[in-house]
């Protein structure tokens, strides 16, 4: 796997849009975020476009996507927003130049398509973390935007969280994998699938309906995924939805029930995904997976 240069004060960030539509707003406060923190900034040519509900076109958005990538004057990439869009646009991309300059890549959500090209593809390491788009919501100094930018700077973390109660108890490594469970779903059968193998996997969503949840933990059970992992890491499920005839158990209840015969660690209540506070993961790094009784560790 290989790991990008760290930043420094001066490198030079982008900002493109390669799935939906954001408002110019919220792109100026980023730029003034980053200016602030000493980088400079350079904004993709067609992130104001709009195309119903995306960033421009696939042509404009898949444009601006591969420019960054092959430019050696920008050390990082920051994708400005999820929605819906990057697995339109993915398999036009080219990433021979971006090989000789590897960067950082930073994202969530829908990025999780970007992330898996990266890894599964090309074996570069990128950050699941916060966009542009979560700027405004939050204090410069919130435990997140300095892991965030501490990781930018070649400083890895090692988070402690509190045990839940559907924790599996134990310790394993491996590499990082995962994200957006939904966009790990829309992966299957493709060159974006990773091979599960001895990694440990994170997972998070949105405003999923409960049967769809459990529909896809049982396809990755079905496939033989679960049983090939060596870990599982559990985001935040957020503003999950129900049928009027209820389902009967809760996200993180479809998860425990779908890795039950398996006997690695499992931590539930990692604080990562689409609430407020979004932990930064380096996907494609090496982590170690300690839990237990009295705290559980995520270590990079």
């Amino acid at each position: 796997m290989i790991f990008p240069k760290s930043l420094e004060k001066g490198s030079t960030i982008g900002i493109i849009a390669p799935a939906g539509k954001i408002d110019a707003e919220t792109i100026h406060f980023a730029e003034k975020l980053l200016h602030k923190r000493g980088y400079k900034v350079v904004i993709g040519d067609n992130v104001h476009n709009t195309f119903h509900q995306y960033a421009g076109n696939d042509e404009h958005r898949t444009a601006d996507l591969q420019h960054m990538l092959n430019s050696r004057d920008i050390d990082a990439i920051f994708c400005a927003r999820g929605g819906y869009g990057t697995i339109r646009i993915i398999d036009e991309i080219d990433f021979t130049h971006f090989l000789e300059y590897p960067k950082w890549i930073i994202g969530y959500s829908d990025i999780t398509v970007l992330h898996a090209a990266l890894q599964n593809k090309v074996g570069v390491a990128s950050i699941h973390g916060p966009m542009p788009k979560n700027f405004p919501d939050k204090d410069e100094d919130e435990e997140d935007m300095e892991a965030l930018f501490n990781m930018l700077h070649g400083e890895m973390p090692c988070y402690v969280i509190k045990p839940h109660c559907l924790n599996r108890k134990g310790e394993a490594s491996g590499l990082l994998i995962g994200g957006n469970l939904s966009l790990i779903q829309a992966l299957r059968a493709t060159d974006l699938d990773p091979n599960p193998h001895g990694k440990i996997m994170f997972i998070e969503d949105l405003s999923e309906y409960l049967y769809h949840l459990d529909r896809m933990m049982q396809n990755l059970k079905l496939s033989g995924f679960l049983k090939e992992l060596s870990g599982i890491v559990v985001g935040d499920f957020t503003d999950m939805k129900d049928n009027d005839d209820p389902y009967g158990q809760s996200a993180l209840e479809i998860i425990k029930e779908a890795v039950a015969e398996y006997d690695y660690p499992v931590m539930f209540g990692f604080p990562a995904g689409h609430n407020h506070l979004n932990l930064p993961l380096v996907l494609g790094k090496r982590v170690a997976l300690k839990v237990d009784d009295e705290e559980c560790k995520l270590e990079f």
